[in-house]
């Protein structure tokens, strides 16, 4: 298949489609068990435009087992997809976290949620293979940022539907933003404060192992080169919990605040060889964590 088309073909493929199956499970099962390798003469492009389709299906074996773990492969394993076709891929994933934002309990978070994960593989080979201009990843940092505030599901998981999953997956996102050649001090405090504002509003205590993910995102950050102490001090003064009134989003806030600090420390702690920067950051996450246990 031509390459403009190819690209097209995954420029349209909107966040409604995971119904939409060309090929039947049985091919993707054969596909999964011979661990991900391409069927001989196929297209992977035209494969990955159908995988697409798939994040936003509520059956966990098209969307997590198929879909997702398919297109991470073929992404950042065997990198069979070239960089003009990611960067379609990712315009594509960009417009499907946009996709029914503001619902709760419903199914569409699920092309919002997973669209947000496979873009977090897109941005890891481009942090290990270089192929985004500098005005292609703002994009994608901008809209990263977007949708963590603007994601209304938090619902973590479910028996039946498997994992949502919606806030660590942003935190993956974000996590690979934030190892960046483009993240630049500034940008250092925007993703910084997306956490901090996420931890404020959310309306649940995160209970799904998203602290986990929000730390390690965190601890990109703080292991770069570049590290802003000035603008983590002011994060951690806003992450620290105050004294809370005895209400329940006060006493939710300062729950998943403590901990992603708690985390976050722990991380530092088990580093075996500490940067400066992250052991200066351990020391000051230790010292807001005195007063919370």
């Amino acid at each position: 298949m031509p390459l403009a088309c190819t690209l097209v073909l995954i420029t349209c493929v909107g966040a409604g489609s995971g119904a939409q199956h060309s090929h039947d499970i049985d091919f993707w099962r054969t596909i999964v068990r011979n661990h991900y390798a391409l069927p001989p003469g196929s297209d992977p492009a035209q494969l990955a435009t159908e995988l697409l389709g798939a994040l936003s299906s509520p059956d966990p074996e098209w969307r997590d087992e198929i879909g997702y773990a398919t297109l991470a492969s073929w992404i950042y394993q065997q990198r069979v997809l070239g960089a003009d076709v990611l960067r379609a891929m990712s315009e594509r994933l960009v417009a499907n976290m946009k996709h029914g934002i503001g619902d709760k309990g419903t199914d569409t978070v699920f092309a919002r949620s997973f669209s947000a994960l496979v873009l977090s593989v897109v941005v890891a080979r481009d942090n290990a293979d270089p192929f985004f201009q500098p005005d292609e990843w703002r994009r994608i940092e901008q809209a990263a940022v977007a949708y963590f505030a603007a994601e209304q599901d938090v619902r973590g998981y479910e028996y039946e539907k498997g994992w949502m999953h919606s806030a660590a997956h942003t935190a993956d996102l974000i996590k690979f933003l934030g190892r960046s050649r483009y993240l630049d001090v500034a940008g250092q405090q925007r993703l910084l404060n997306a956490f901090a504002d996420k931890l404020e509003s959310a309306p649940v205590v995160f209970t799904f192992g998203e602290d986990e993910r929000f730390a390690r995102a965190i601890l990109s950050v703080i292991n770069r080169n570049d590290f802003n102490r000035d603008g983590f001090t002011a994060w951690l003064g806003r992450s620290k919990p105050p004294p809370v009134r005895p209400a329940v989003a006060e006493l939710r806030s300062a729950q998943n605040r403590k901990n992603v600090l708690a985390k976050l420390e722990v991380l530092l702690s088990t580093s075996a060889a500490p940067s400066e920067g992250a052991a200066w950051a351990r020391d000051s996450v230790r010292s807001a964590l005195k007063d919370l246990f």
